[in-house]
């Protein structure tokens, strides 16, 4: 299998090598306060969106709040809008929203990325009892595919059921509300199996509160870089290694993976983002010391040229000053603003 991304789960979620630019950030935005969207209360996003808020209000003394949704296609257009200020959405979330794909009636092409913030490790899970223990083998069983508030999950998960030769049709297909949502369905002996994202908070819990507690599946043996990518932009091939902590994953496993963005709606101006790129990259050490997620992210990896919405001017200027652009960024973005 051609595996993009081999980090082990280990450097994910543990701690990395010191990097911070000295100093730290005293200019003060224009904006009078920060709401930053994420999907609901226990989820990943949500974490981080708190982590993030709690940042923003003491480094650039703006009254900052995070904002629960139903899932990112929910706030994506009130980004568009200028009701929120900012979200955290995935890569495959930006692209559609970008291009204007469905759900999205119409194209958004006034939201602006501030950086990439998380690698997300994605798979399907199930509980250890069921014995369900590769992809193939939820053939026939009662499998979360879609999730009414996340169009691009919905499509995700479709591709990742064909890299074992499985369509919609070769499983009970059922819609869920939402990866947390679903995850108790699992739990609960709803369904059989569905997708989570690996580090989540409540995944852990799960584990611990069900007997024999869960797995995480492999990807099929057509996975690799191309075939995820082809199936669902942004989506890439991962592989995971175990440690006491994430006893779901049972030795060396290959998953799936995207990225998160922070993205700033249309209320925000060069001067604002400027600011929140430079806090963001000042305060990467104290963040990834808080926040076990953040944690396979280097600081130069916060402004990746594979973005599939164009950087705010403002976060621009910023990563030129602080060596992080390339040629490779310059020509993403030049056909794109």
């Amino acid at each position: 299998m051609n595996l993009r991304k081999s980090i082990s789960l280990a450097l994910v979620a543990g701690a990395v090598g010191a990097f911070a630019i000295a100093g730290t950030t005293t200019a003060q935005a224009k904006m009078k306060s920060i709401t930053i969207g994420s999907n609901p209360a226990g989820s990943t996003y949500f974490l981080l969106a708190g982590g993030f808020a709690k940042l923003f209000q003491e480094k650039l003394k703006i009254r900052s709040t995070a904002q629960p949704h139903a899932g990112s296609s929910v706030y994506l257009p009130l980004m568009e809008k200028g009701e929120i200020t900012l979200g955290l959405n995935s890569s495959l979330d930006s692209g559609m929203a970008w291009a204007g794909s469905a759900p999205y009636k119409s194209a958004m092409k006034n939201v602006r990325s501030i950086g990439r913030i998380w690698v997300l490790p994605y798979a399907y899970m199930v509980k250890e009892s069921s014995g369900i223990k590769t992809m193939a083998d939820l053939r026939g069983k009662k499998v979360i595919v879609g999730f009414k508030t996340n169009v691009s999950l919905s499509q995700t998960n479709k591709t990742m059921l064909a890299t074992a030769g499985l369509t919609e049709k070769d499983v009970v297909s059922v819609t869920g509300g939402g990866v947390v949502s679903a995850l108790n369905s699992v739990v609960e002996g709803r369904v059989d199996a569905t997708t989570v994202a690996v580090m989540m908070p409540q995944m852990r819990k799960a584990h611990a509160a069900v007997p024999g507690g869960l797995r995480v599946l492999p990807v099929g043996p057509k996975a690799t870089d191309a075939f995820l990518g082809e199936g669902m932009p942004g989506l890439y091939t991962f592989k995971m290694k175990a440690n006491k902590r994430f006893g779901f994953v049972k030795g060396d496993t290959a998953i799936a993976a995207f990225d998160t963005y922070m993205n700033a709606g249309t209320t925000v101006k060069d001067e604002d983002a400027y600011n929140l790129a430079k806090t963001l990259h000042q305060n990467w050490k104290k963040l990834q010391k808080d926040y076990g997620p953040l944690r396979g992210v280097k600081p130069t990896m916060l402004a990746p040229s594979n973005n599939p919405i164009p950087y705010h001017p403002g976060a621009a200027k910023y990563y030129k000053e602080a060596g992080l652009w390339t040629d490779a960024n310059e020509k993403q973005d030049a056909g794109r603003r």
